[in-house]
């Protein structure tokens, strides 16, 4: 980054950017450490290969036994990407390693930018995303963490409650790569169900896909 404004990818590389270690998910099955990595073949060390083995464990909840076996509390996922207002994703951090202690946390800036020509001149208002509120020319950062915690006694869903009210007690938004915890209701409010369902009705009339809530939700 500092030798070079732009860089290239071919478009292999573009598509599989992620692998052959999918960033996060590997961390969970120890091939980022130095001993199983030298051990784990390398054709195996593939998103698709960690799905599978993540759908396995949640389907036979194979490390909730074994946590247990050991004396551990159950685990709560918490897996989100989140859009916080620059000015206050200080408050954000604050707060978030108090009450959820995930690390790392990976920043990312983004901004609703105007649409320009080929000399760089604006030629037109920055475009909004009716489902994804966020202010035009606004500067956000995104936040992501993808781990888990203990869960809290009673409430298996607390701490990614936790996280969305923070979110959006700052202003802030999060994407649908994160886990859902919302609410129908609240889910609508904040994604903009009226016009979400104008386009449903247009494009799905008969209702023959599952709505946004449906997919996400479950």
């Amino acid at each position: 980054l500092r030798r070079r404004a732009v860089d290239h990818l071919t478009v292999r590389d573009y598509i599989w950017r992620w692998d052959t270690d999918w960033f996060w998910c590997s961390r969970a099955f120890g091939v980022q450490q130095p001993l199983v990595r030298a051990l784990w073949p390398r054709r195996w060390r593939r998103s698709d290969v960690y799905r599978r083995l993540v759908a396995l464990d949640r389907r036979y909840g194979a490390s909730e036994r074994l946590r247990r076996l050991r004396g551990l509390p159950p685990e709560e996922p918490v897996v989100q990407d989140v859009e916080i207002p620059v000015a206050r994703l200080p408050e954000f951090l604050d707060a978030f390693h108090t009450d959820v202690g995930i690390t790392p946390v990976w920043l990312c800036p983004l901004k609703l930018r105007e649409p320009r020509d080929d000399s760089g001149a604006v030629i037109g208002p920055a475009r909004t995303w009716p489902l994804y509120p966020m202010t035009p020319g606004e500067l956000y950062v995104n936040a992501g963490f993808w781990s888990a915690v203990p869960q809290e006694p009673g409430r298996p869903d607390a701490h990614n409650r936790r996280v969305e009210k923070l979110v959006a007690r700052l202003g802030g938004h999060k994407s649908l790569y994160s886990t859902v915890h919302y609410g129908e209701d609240e889910f609508w409010r904040r994604y903009n169900g009226t016009a979400y369902r104008a386009l449903k009705e247009r494009y799905d009339p008969r209702g023959v896909l599952p709505d946004l809530y449906r997919k996400v939700s479950t």
